[in-house]
């Protein structure tokens, strides 16, 4: 089976690599948000006794500059540790990685983190210098404003990457949860022939469904168990017959769960064609999917039955009302437990 050959060291690595993105990317601030933190901490410190006035006036500046560089700079390293560092180029959640965000993008962005942190914190180690030499108060007042004119210019450089570092942080908090180690089924098709319906026919899964293409802007999961067996269904984003480097981020997932998570695909047809594609294209990209996946077996199954019944030998279904998902349930339990058998052969007697 497809998981006997994975590296479960990766996998389990992986695993926790999304567990952290959907409970470990904080709320990423604006540059202002982050100044005016930095502000609202600094009004805390305070002196409570010293020689002069100007000396009270120097330790509550000092203290102040060093709150506001602790204050951007734990920040700026806490946006910089809860994003991934991935350098293994392939594998489902990688390469869906890759996807749904430009990860070069990404790695620039936190590089910027990186050299703002130091930055700041030379610009403090300059000015708590330039403090302890200051020989007044109108001095100190001056060096002062300078260091906090200098920190937000720097912070403000970082608005552009800060914001493609929030919007990185909501489409990682959609990579589904994979089970890559569970036997698996992966729906494939065009777009709006009912692949989004049978998942949710036949699977814990509640994908949205609605009667125009695209529906399913990403991958959706569900499960179903059959006895003590449990088994994972995956539900893609419609495929376009054209070729690879021009379908889109949407399809593409849908390529890379055929690639790797996929023990049996299950093709949906459309032979009423109310889905807007006429059969000779859906037979078409059938073919286009068995020479990509000539090691997968793949069940084909025509939908909307409650609309059209072809002569073919097909199974046939109606996710709609239900007919025929059963029988397609027995078939796929059927096919996947041959596949492990197959995979993990029993010893002789």
């Amino acid at each position: 089976m497809r998981y006997a050959k994975a590296g479960i060291i990766t996998i389990l690595l992986l695993r926790h690599i999304v567990l952290n993105l959907r409970k470990m990317i904080p709320t990423i601030m604006t540059s202002q948000e982050i100044i005016d933190k930095a502000f609202r901490r600094i009004v805390k410190v305070d002196v409570e006794s010293a020689e002069s006035k100007l000396e009270m006036v120097r330790e509550k500046s000092l203290g102040r500059l060093n709150s506001a560089t602790d204050t951007i700079t734990e920040v700026l390293i806490k946006y910089h540790h809860a994003f991934p560092s991935v350098n293994k180029k392939e594998g489902f959640l990688v390469e869906l990685m890759c996807v749904v965000i430009d990860m070069n993008r990404l790695k620039q962005a936190l590089s910027k983190l990186q050299w703002a942190t130091k930055k700041i914190r030379d610009l403090r180690r300059i000015y708590m210098i330039k403090i302890k030499e200051a020989r007044n108060l109108d001095e100190l007042d001056t060096v002062r404003k300078q260091f906090y004119g200098r920190m937000c210019s720097v912070v403000k450089r970082l608005e552009g990457d800060l914001k493609f570092m929030a919007t990185a942080r909501e489409e990682f908090r959609k990579i589904p949860m994979v089970e890559e180690t569970m036997p698996t089924v992966v729906i494939a098709g065009f777009p709006n022939v009912g692949k989004s319906q049978l998942v949710e026919r036949i699977s814990t899964a509640r994908p949205e469904i609605a009667p125009y293409p695209f529906t399913t802007q990403g991958i959706g999961v569900g499960h179903f168990s059959v006895g003590w067996r449990r088994f994972q269904v995956i539900d893609t984003p419609g495929l376009l017959d054209r070729p690879l480097d021009e379908r889109n981020a949407i399809e593409l997932q849908a390529v890379l769960a055929l690639k790797y998570l996929a023990d049996v695909i299950v093709f949906i047809l459309d032979p009423s064609e109310t889905s807007g594609y006429f059969m000779d294209q859906q037979l078409n990209l059938l073919r286009t999917v068995r020479d990509n996946f000539p090691d997968i077996q793949i069940i084909e199954v025509e939908n909307k039955v409650d609309l059209l019944r072809s002569g073919s030998d097909r199974l046939k279904i109606s996710a709609a009302n239900g007919e025929g998902t059963d029988a397609l349930v027995e078939e796929l339990v059927r096919t996947l437990v041959a596949i492990e058998k197959e995979s993990y052969p029993q010893p002789a007697d």
